[in-house]
């Protein structure tokens, strides 16, 4: 989903080269006839996992030695939008679904959440540098922003969902 809103065109040929699809389908399978996996190929899977988080990470360190100031400002704007508005748009859907307790309060503070690392992997295997920028700059900001709005945010969760 996030090549297609990237490239803002669709392509099954993207999807069958994908190996998160083949992924979801291997999971599904599973899952559905509740089979279990030996142990090594467990264990080598969580291995290649934190493998690829810290890959993703020193990928993100890297373009932030590289930042811009002039994505800054629109750094700054997404990165309102993402920590000031995420929370109510969570209390919305808390309203709307009549959601209470535990869930409540898990979608409230997930909708607080800063932008995530996944979004410039994304960004820089799709997008141009300079939106590659624009992304690693969100992430930096929103995440120093979350530092103020995420306590809030947990407090309210805890006393109104709890």
């Amino acid at each position: 989903m996030a090549y297609f809103l990237a490239d803002r065109k669709f392509s099954l040929n993207v999807i069958l080269k994908s190996p998160p699809f083949y992924a979801i389908i291997i999971a599904i399978i599973l899952l559905y006839y509740d089979l279990e996996l030996p142990g090594f190929v467990e264990n080598t899977t969580f291995l290649l996992m934190y493998a690829t988080i810290f890959l993703i990470l020193m990928s993100l360190g890297i373009a932030l030695t590289r930042l811009k100031v002039f994505s800054i400002n629109k750094a700054i704007f997404s990165s309102i939008v993402r920590v000031i508005i995420g929370p109510i748009i969570g209390y919305l859907l808390i309203l709307y679904f009549n959601l209470e307790g535990f869930a409540a309060g898990v979608l409230l503070i997930q909708c607080s959440m800063p932008s995530a690392v996944l979004n410039y992997l994304v960004a820089s295997i799709y997008s141009p540098k300079r939106i590659v920028d624009s992304v690693a700059s969100t992430i930096v900001v929103s995440t120093l922003m979350s530092f103020i709005t995420i306590p809030f945010v947990v407090f309210f969760a805890l006393k109104y969902f709890n």
